[in-house]
């Protein structure tokens, strides 16, 4: 995925349009009235109703790949399976004011089963629209501005490569899905189902900075990492995940699984956490609510708060660390052990808290003092599911 492709691949896709059934079949607009649209333009500043230049359509075998190398926006999509049901044929409409059909390549080799798309001087104000049958493998590669849009699709692999164009996923079943991204954000929005890498670059953060926007991320193992912006997403449901975030802030709405957050700089907020969950962070604050939990909840900020709820129950152990440590009389734990040794105190204390029928409001502070320890917050054991209790962890 990685490197800048030489020529775009323009030459290698001249000589396999020359190989088995190539193009079979070019028509201009006048001769083919149905055209396919998608509702989300990525594109910079595109036309509110592009000239359509020209389309395909290429009979192709199902289960196959699409490849393209484009400088300028192209959207994705399934066919219509009522118009098309024998997910024989990928179309494919050019449109854009400057644009010069001549400049693109389009192509199907039937060996491979590989439809591609090709051009290095198609205008970059142009888009591209193609329909694939729903289950196709997708490789996209973009340069310059050029943004991609892929809406519900199903497929073993699903590739995104962008320079400075945005990526929009929607809806995508997939068993590997990677998005790296140069510059431009990334956008997800249904529910994308596979394992998923996303990676974005320094150049990717927008005005708004929210490099990574995620409605929904469900598979085995889950990978988000930006070098600068806001990492965003609603749900994760996974049996591991990673985010990462070298200045950004990372937040979260309801996770499950194993999860690992890491920020420099930028704070952490989880609103939900079923499983394990380790956050680390130097100068931000952490705040997460553990709803239920399977393993270990480590939380540590070299400089920031850490605040944590939990429910009434929870049955776990405690340990508190830090340059000062104040437990309120409101938190009634037993078995409290203290440790002080060199300036730097250890609370550590068993759970459960003794049963109430209402929760309990109580502060745990905590405060570094130069040069500052990390201030950690340490679960281990299991959480019921009760009322919430809520801890702050402050300096």
């Amino acid at each position: 995925m990685q490197g800048r492709l030489p020529g775009w691949f323009y030459l290698a896709g001249k000589a396999l349009a020359r190989s088995n059934r190539g193009l079979l079949m070019g028509r201009w607009p006048h001769q083919l009235g149905l055209l396919f649209t998608s509702n989300t333009n990525l594109g910079p500043a595109a036309e509110k109703d592009p000239k359509l230049v020209k389309e395909w359509t290429l009979m192709v075998s199902p289960f196959g790949l699409l490849k393209a190398r484009l400088p300028c926006h192209i959207t994705v999509g399934a066919l219509d399976p009522h118009k098309y049901p024998d997910s024989d044929q990928v179309l494919v409409a050019l449109k854009g004011r400057d644009s010069d059909p001549k400049d693109l390549l389009v192509n199907y080799d039937e060996a491979r089963k590989e439809v591609m798309i090709i051009s290095d001087g198609v205008d970059g104000a142009a888009s591209l629209d193609v329909r694939t049958p729903v289950k196709f493998d997708l490789d996209i590669k973009t340069s310059g501005s050029g943004s991609v849009t892929i809406e519900q699709m199903q497929s073993a692999s699903c590739n995104v490569e962008t320079e400075k164009g945005a990526s929009l996923l929607k809806s995508i079943k997939s068993q590997k899905i990677d998005i790296r991204a140069k510059g431009g954000d990334v956008t997800c929005l249904g529910t994308l189902q596979g394992n998923t890498d996303i990676s974005v670059s320094q150049e990717s953060v927008s005005e708004n900075h929210e490099s990574v926007n995620v409605e929904k991320l469900q598979g085995s193992s889950i990978n988000v990492t930006s070098e600068n912006g806001l990492l965003k997403a609603k749900y994760l449901y996974a049996d591991a995940s990673f985010l990462t975030s070298a200045a950004g802030d990372i937040l979260l709405g309801n996770v499950h699984g194993d999860i690992t957050l890491e920020t420099k700089t930028g704070s952490i907020t989880v609103d939900s956490s079923e499983g394990s969950l380790k956050a680390f962070t130097y100068r931000g604050e952490i705040n997460a609510y553990v709803l239920r939990q399977t393993g270990e909840v480590n939380l540590v900020s070299q400089e920031g708060s850490i605040t944590l709820k939990v429910p009434a129950t929870l049955q776990a152990s405690l340990k508190l660390s830090g340059t000062k440590v104040e437990v309120s009389p409101e938190i009634q734990l037993q078995d409290i052990q203290t440790v002080s040794r060199e300036n730097h105190v250890t609370v550590t204390a068993p759970f459960p808290l003794p049963p109430r029928s209402s929760p309990v409001a109580g502060i745990l502070t905590m405060t570094p003092m130069p040069p500052p320890p990390p201030l950690i917050w340490l679960l281990e054991g299991p959480v019921t599911s009760r009322p919430p209790q809520h801890f702050s962890v402050c300096y």
